[in-house]
């Protein structure tokens, strides 16, 4: 038939325009809450043609083709020779544009034009046809007009997923599981490798909260949190849980990261009811050359957001004008308040700013590695290195950070069906700071509180003494340094049965990890100057205020552990429609940790750093110690069903034993099961719907656990003491500690989850929705309202126990739209959305609420429960106006301390009185309640770029800001349009408020532009000739821009005292070639 070029082309663009419609639909009312007039920032993912337009909504997770084009790799071949031919879709034989025809074992080819049609001399060659969105085919015989069909790919049954202790086709998984590629998370800007995850998997809730080299770890939560304990996800790494966290694993090294959310966590039962993290690491081919690949990686960095704070003539102004309200004199007097304004008197009345002071404008980071990777017939192997130095944003910063690791897995068939492997990897980081901490009211709460008329060098070059900023990031306050070695070691053994039946095999691991972590803080005095006004001259001074004299602490932590596992496995189908596959496996883990600390607290001299060198007094020594262990056994299972990957069921289960609780309770058995419908294979939707690719609905239900707790809280503890027993006199003895809990068991959650999911036109939209639902029950906390006072216990000794309850339920959306336009350009664009809310269901919390003696109700407090509300809510007075005249005064009730100027806070309890039940709990804290991300990705020619915006809504922060100028210094934004005596309307209370309620509890909503990359691949004969395949050369960006209603800090801190080390923002750039 004859085709309409321009009525295809229009269809696709409607398509098109279709599917972005509803993504931005989708996303609108993420961005809807935000004030747009702040700042964002950008990402970058690597992935593969094929995988971008396959991958559906979960992309990563699939397997590209066999074989990848590189159009520039080849040598063009003219139009106007030998054969034509013309390429279609076998299903409606239109055009299929952009095909690449290549003469198999040469570099020739052509591409399909707008009718698919190409010339090309295929010198009597097979000619092979490659397009996104179709299988590869070979033609052997190519004659002059042929008409090759090609058939569209869209969903590939044998993509596979890794679960747990093994894998699954991801056509027929019915579990709710997300995955990445090792080439998305390459792409990240950041030397942190769990930053670069942050927007990209649906369901995974990641914040960073400092920017500071080697200590800007994330948080993540799966679907939110759900116990009022350690929320932090099962982190397993080919195979082997609890290793490390994701922070510093090389991302060249890492296959895939697969995460498990559901009832598919159950396989890891007594560890995973917070959800899974599984690790893929890379392996080699076989028969496949050495590739050698080095890659090097420049950032340059800096603060995303500082704090904007009075200058000196503000400070000056605010001080006065906080005394008068007060009824004080002025702190300054007119002349000073001259000297301060026109600069007359820099020795006395400088103007600081404390973070031009302490912070460069750019410091850099870098990132380097190589890899080998290949295989002969009966070997495959891949070696890496890696490594990266990060330096601080302070000036003369004693502040850097430093890796070094390597990785070699390697696989040996050593007889037709048995096959070892090998593997080890290993780490080693330096961790270097001041003395002073940034965080913890260290180097970042000195300068913001610090008075900007205080000097950071005098007009001469001298360093003002006191706890001047300039001087606490530097190594002359001593030096806090860690040294942090890895090891992670696993032989692997896998025997294939054929000889027993077929589909039947053995796999076993044995695996030890070892880590070692000592940390050297040497605190010493330093010295400065102080100006003299009566005797003009500068006082040479040691500032011994903080460090009375040097201080040597150590502390030394060994971790050992050994995992060892096994598996008998069968999969096999009967038939063409039935197919089984079955898992059962028996799993032992053993772990023991070693602590040690010393310490010398008095030297006369800081010119030996060694605890010998310190005071022989005992009194001036400290040692302490101690040691961790505990073990685990586990049997589980795994059966699946499918019937022509039509109908589905999974069914799994663990039954783990823990060291962890007393005999009697330390086995717990975690079932799991699960079910999917692709409703798209059934004839009604397969016949009639024929723009229905693929449509699945699937449900799971599972029951996990969580022993993460301390050891041995059934055993009583006993404690050292020197306390007085007759007078003064002290004696060193041993008392009892935490009283013993006999029932102490696991923790049990209950999931619930039902998904949908779609893939349409052709792979133009994907979408996958989900909804769930999880009830924690037997949560460790400790009993407050239960317990008279008159048993003499308290928390202080009271144990934990099972009695705290959590429901958490939210939903997943994921879109994805794909497209090509013409033979050179092809785009991708994915959102995913998370809404994930907790409550407290019971917890055994202080009853806030008043009864009579018959028990009914005289004054409701229920604002104030913990329980009904989000995990880790806070208390606050609510502010419902300002006292602005003596009216208000008298119509509102207010405490004694509060004034005109002051906030109105609501009397929620309707006594008369302010007090601290009228406190409300906040329905918000610091975690966010809605994650989301969108990704925009693409190709044209050689060049290649991506965009990855990521966000967080319904989350609030506690500013805790100082208004006192006689504290320190103050926010420009809390001094600027404050009430005063000339400013009785002001928009912002008097300074010194008494309360400041929810006032400043503000919204941490964002959206931020997380990563940007631009990259252009070179390749071609000229590269050929030097041994070169490709090399990539890329620019990039790091939380470049933040748009957020919280203007005074970077949003994802959870720091309430405005004193956290900042989130950085970089600008990369960098090179990858492979040989």
């Amino acid at each position: 038939m004859e085709f309409n070029t321009k009525v295809f082309q229009i269809k696709t663009l409607t398509r098109s325009l279709i599917t972005i419609v509803c993504i931005c639909f989708f996303a609108a009312p993420a961005f809807a809450q935000y004030d747009l007039s702040g700042a964002v920032s950008v990402r970058n993912q690597k992935q593969t043609v094929s995988t971008m337009l396959y991958g559906g909504t979960n992309n990563a997770s699939m397997q590209t083709a066999p074989s990848k084009i590189e159009p520039r790799t080849l040598e063009a071949i003219p139009q106007n020779k030998s054969s034509k031919g013309t390429v279609v879709n076998a299903a409606d034989g239109t055009p299929v544009p952009g095909a690449v025809v290549q003469v198999v074992g040469t570099n020739k080819y052509a591409t399909t034009d707008a009718d698919g049609k190409f010339t090309i001399n295929a010198g009597g060659k097979a000619i092979s046809v490659q397009c996104l969105g179709f299988k590869t085919i070979t033609v052997g015989n190519l004659t002059d007009g042929m008409t090759i069909k090609m058939t569209a790919e869209l969903v590939k049954l044998d993509d596979v997923v890794v679960v747990g202790y093994g894998s699954q086709k991801k056509v027929t998984l019915t579990g709710s599981v997300t995955s990445t590629k090792g080439e998305t998370v390459e792409k990240n800007s950041s030397v942190n490798l769990s930053q670069g995850l942050a927007g990209r998997l649906p369901g995974v809730i990641i914040n960073n909260r400092s920017g500071e080299p080697g200590a800007d770890g994330t948080t993540i939560f799966i679907r939110g949190r759900s116990t009022l304990g350690d929320n932090s996800p099962l982190i397993i790494i080919d195979g082997i849980a609890g290793r490390e966290n994701l922070d510093r694993i090389n991302p060249e090294d890492i296959a895939s990261i697969t995460v498990l959310k559901d009832a598919s966590a159950a396989i890891y039962g007594s560890r995973s009811a917070n959800g899974v993290i599984l690790v893929t690491t890379k392996r080699g081919n076989l028969d496949q050359k050495p590739v050698i690949t080095f890659s090097y990686d420049l950032g340059i960095q800096h603060a995303t957001r500082l704090l904007k704070l009075c200058d000196a003539n503000q400070y000056a102004a605010a001080y006065n004008q906080a005394n008068e309200l007060d009824g004080v004199s002025d702190a300054y007097s007119a002349d000073e308040i001259k000297a301060i304004r026109d600069g007359s008197n820099r020795v006395e009345y400088p103007n600081t700013n404390w973070f031009h002071e302490i912070i460069k404008p750019a410091s850099f980071q870098h990132k380097f590695g190589i890899t080998i990777s290949g295989g002969s017939k009966s070997m495959n192997y891949f070696v890496s290195a890696n490594g990266q130095m990060q330096d601080g944003i302070y000036r003369k910063s004693a502040t850097k950070y430093d890796l070094a690791g390597f990785r070699a897995n390697v696989d040996t068939r050593v007889a037709k069906n048995l096959k070892i492997g090998v593997d080890i990897s290993g780490r080693q980081q330096h961790k270097d700071y001041s003395a002073f901490s940034s965080d913890n009211y260290g180097i970042f709460y000195m300068a913001a509180r610090r008075s900007p008329l205080s000097t950071a060098y005098y007009p001469n070059g001298l360093v003002q003494s006191g706890t001047n900023p300039v001087v606490l990031v530097t190594d002359q306050t001593g030096y806090d340094k860690t040294t942090l070695d890895r090891l992670n070691t696993t032989a692997t053994l896998r025997l294939d049965m054929p000889f027993v039946t077929e589909g039947l095999w053995v796999e076993a691991h044995a695996a030890y990890d070892w880590t070692s972590t000592f940390r050297k803080l040497w605190e010493t005095p330093w010295w400065g100057y102080n100006y003299n006004k009566e005797t003009g001259n500068y006082d040479h001074l040691l500032a011994t205020g903080y460090f009375s004299t040097p201080a040597l602490y150590e502390y030394y932590t060994t971790n050992h552990q050994m995992t060892l596992n096994a598996t008998v496995n069968y999969d096999r189908t009967f038939f063409e429609k039935h197919h089984v596959s079955a898992m059962v496996g028996v799993e032992q883990n053993k772990y023991h940790q070693d602590y040690f600390m010393s310490a010398n607290i008095s030297y006369d001299s800081d010119a030996i750093d060694q605890l010998f060198a310190g005071s022989a007094d005992n009194a001036n020594f400290k040692v302490n110690g101690n040691a961790v262990e505990t073990a685990r056994r586990s049997y589980f299972g795994r059966l699946n069903y499918d019937y022509e990957g039509k109908y589905m069921v999974s069914a799994i289960f663990r039954y783990d034993g823990s060291e962890n609780f007393p005999s009697g309770h330390r086995w717990g058995f975690f079932p799991g099961v699960s079910a999917g419908w692709r409703i798209s294979e059934e004839p009604f939707i397969k016949d009639n719907f024929t723009w229905i690719n693929n449509l699945k609905l699937r449900a799971s239900y599972g029951e996990v656990g969580n022993d993460n707790i301390s050891s041995f809280q059934y055993l009583t503890t006993f404690l050292s003491s020197n306390k007085p027993v007759f007078g003064n006199t002290t004696s060193s003895s041993i008392i009892p500690g935490t009283i013993p809990n006999l029932n102490v068991t696991w923790e049990r959650a209950k999931t619930w989850n039902f998904g949908l999911d779609g893939t349409l036109w052709n792979g133009m939209l994907g979408f996958e929705v989900e909804v769930f639902k999880t009830k924690r029950s037997d949560i460790l906390c400790t009993r407050n309202s239960t317990i008279p006072n008159y048993t003499g216990m308290s928390s202080s000794n009271l144990p934990d126990e099972n009695i705290g309850k959590v429901e958490n339920r939210g939903i997943e959306i994921q879109l994805s739209h794909s497209n090509n336009v013409g033979s050179d350009f092809y785009y991708r664009v994915s959102a995913n959305f998370t809404y994930a809310r907790n409550k407290v269901i019971y917890m055994d919390e202080t009853p806030w609420s008043t009864y009579d003696a018959a028990g009914n109700l005289v004054t409701d407090r229920s604002y104030m429960n913990q329980t009904g509300r989000p995990i880790g809510s806070g208390l606050y007075y609510h502010v419902i106006g300002m006292f602005r005249t003596q009216e208000d005064l008298d119509k509102y009730p207010h405490t004694k301390s509060q004034n005109l100027g002051d906030f109105i806070l609501q009397d929620k309890d309707g006594d008369g009185q302010i007090t601290s039940n009228d406190r409300y709990r906040s329905p918000y804290n610091t975690i966010p309640q809605i994650v989301y991300g969108i990704t925009f990705e693409g190709k044209w020619k050689d060049f290649d770029f991506m965009v990855l915006l990521q966000g967080q809504g319904r989350a609030r922060l506690d500013l805790g800001v100082n208004n006192d100028p006689a504290v320190g210094n103050i926010l420009k934004s809390v001094y600027e349009d404050s009430y005063s005596l000339t400013n009785t309307t002001a928009s912002k209370p008097k300074l010194r408020a008494s309360y400041s309620g929810d006032y400043y509890l503000r919204k941490a909503n964002f959206i931020r532009l997380k990563n940007v990359e631009v990259g252009y691949n070179f390749h071609g004969d000229f590269f050929s000739k030097i041994g070169i395949s490709n090399l990539r050369f890329y620019i990039g960006g790091y939380n470049l821009l933040t748009i957020s209603p919280l203007k005074e800090i970077d949003p994802e801190t959870n720091s309430t005292d405005l004193q956290a080390y900042p989130q950085v923002r970089v600008f990369n750039t960098g090179v990858k070639v492979t040989f």
